[in-house]
């Protein structure tokens, strides 16, 4: 069962941050949801799921449609971890914390990131580093 709800949004709260530092763009999201409805029974997808596949609007209004506020369970080093996976798609980051070499570098440091971000979105293929 996915952790997409308040109180557990801890996989929601990935998704978003992989959103947020640009390692996926709004339509991987989106994708990222249809595999959750697809994976889930019908009473485990939360209303605003439905709504987010809806949503075009700036990033920061997504809090809105979500009803509550998703924190981010990542420290800061995992945080870098994912502008690494970012760089590696060859997206020209912006206003990043860290520059592409440390960014990769903290991803190789923190190999789970990568992991998880190819569980959640196995559509997205990304090189070896």
């Amino acid at each position: 069962m996915w952790k997409i709800y308040k109180g557990n949004d801890q996989d929601l709260s990935f998704a978003l941050d992989c959103l947020y530092c640009q390692a996926i763009n709004l339509e991987e999201f989106k994708l990222w949801i249809y595999r959750i409805i697809e994976t889930s029974s019908v009473d485990e997808v939360p209303v605003y799921f439905y709504d987010l596949l809806d949503f075009d609007d700036s990033l920061f209004k997504l809090s809105k449609v979500i009803g509550f506020s998703v924190k981010s369970y990542l420290s800061c080093e995992g945080e870098y971890s994912i502008y690494g996976i970012s760089y590696i798609r060859g997206i020209d980051v912006f206003d990043s914390p860290v520059n592409k070499l440390e960014a990769i570098s903290y991803l190789k440091l923190n190999e789970e990131i990568l992991s998880k971000f190819k569980f959640f979105f196995p559509f997205i293929y990304i090189e070896e580093f």
